[in-house]
């Protein structure tokens, strides 16, 4: 089963109850990946129980913001896509509030509303327990979240996968795509679909951004041996634990505040040492920014 997946877990998640025996302290063996245990804690510690459901309907929600903006175009694509299927995409914003709904079958629209996953409600983990929503912003990956693996009961019908999007200029997470659907009808083809989705927004968010922005992005994708870097952090970061992710984003935000070309290593909990790169971002030959690359070292 996958918490952080590059591919599809067809397990269903665990058998039902599961969360009971948890709580009563009757969990044994590797019943439940330790991600998933880890957010059941967390639910646990933030007083949560299966039977309590009682998401929070912000008000004064701004509906046009620039997360908005940026992935409308997408939804409105994703309307046509979806019709008429048992999938139903969410945008939700950093705070873990749904923005933006398409929902495919008619039939969803009141499954979904029992359960508040509807545009103004919230969906953060320490409200409603462990959501592909609210789970996936604080593990900062990609999270599929499967039937029984839900800490409310409620949600335990349902299968969904969250993505993170992420702002191409400053890395910070901006919100969630999540794409859900019955857990009986879920299928491997909505990991993709939240994967494109996400990556689509993101493009929008850069085309949004200032034409200064875009020429400084444009300038430092174009400068020799970036894009394998990326694509080397990439790989790097991808199954870091939530713990060593958030350790490597405060010194990278660190490094960034110190305006100037630096070198750090991060130990990290399995033993092996991450190094992050800064480096000044030139427009031209002005320092306009800082880009922080991430290798993992070997032990």
């Amino acid at each position: 089963m996958s918490w952080s997946a590059d591919t599809w877990d067809d397990g269903g998640g665990p058998a039902g109850e599961i969360v009971e025996r948890f709580l009563s302290g009757r969990l044994t063996g590797q019943e439940v990946r330790a991600p998933i245990l880890h957010s059941w804690q967390r639910c646990q510690t933030a007083g949560l129980t299966p039977a309590t459901f009682q998401p929070r309907l912000l008000e004064d929600v701004d509906y046009d913001n620039i997360l908005v903006r940026a992935a409308r175009p997408v939804f409105d694509r994703l309307r046509t896509s979806v019709a008429g299927t048992s999938t139903s995409v969410f945008l939700s914003e950093s705070s873990g509030m749904h923005l933006l709904r398409v929902v495919g079958e008619t039939s969803l629209h009141r499954a979904l509303d029992r359960v508040c996953a509807v545009p103004g409600f919230s969906c953060a983990e320490s409200e409603i327990g462990t959501n592909a929503v609210g789970s996936t912003l604080l593990e900062r990956r990609t999270c599929q979240i499967s039937g029984n693996e839900h800490f409310s009961e409620k949600l335990r019908d349902f299968t969904a996968v969250g993505e993170p999007v992420r702002h191409p200029l400053s890395g910070h997470v901006e919100g969630v795509v999540c794409v859900g659907a019955p857990r009986e009808r879920a299928n491997a083809e909505m990991m993709a679909a939240a994967r494109r989705a996400a990556r689509a927004v993101e493009q929008r968010l850069f085309e949004l951004s200032t034409e200064r922005e875009q020429a400084l992005m444009r300038r430092y994708l174009g400068a020799p041996g970036t894009r394998a870097a990326i694509a080397a952090s990439r790989s790097a970061l991808r199954d870091l634990c939530r713990h060593d992710r958030l350790a490597l984003e405060d010194a990278a935000v660190n490094m960034v505040a110190q305006g100037r070309a630096a070198v750090a290593e991060i130990p990290l909990s399995d033993g092996r040492t991450a190094r992050l790169v800064a480096r000044p971002v030139t427009d031209p030959g002005e320092p306009v920014g800082i880009a922080v690359q991430a290798l993992l070292l070997r032990r």
